[in-house]
């Protein structure tokens, strides 16, 4: 701290601007780096749930079935 204090003034504010500037680009950086997995666990949890409220109207019905036909002989 004290070599600061004996910078002069016209270069200790750049100093500290820059210092500053750099501090945000990290974090900025930094957190970019923890949304895009964030995103991405999201985009596929969505897909899952609009996949599973698809399935869940039922648009299409599987059933199985037998044709049973009446003959002369069963009178």
């Amino acid at each position: 701290m004290r070599i600061l204090l004996n910078l002069p003034r016209i270069i200790a504010i750049p100093i500290l601007l820059l210092i500053v500037v750099l501090s945000v680009l990290v974090f900025s950086a930094f957190f970019a780096l923890l949304l895009i997995p964030l995103t991405i666990v999201g985009f596929k949890f969505w897909r899952a749930l609009k996949l599973a409220k698809k399935n869940q109207h039922g648009d299409a019905i599987d059933a199985q079935f037998t044709v049973l036909e009446k003959t002369d002989k069963d009178y």
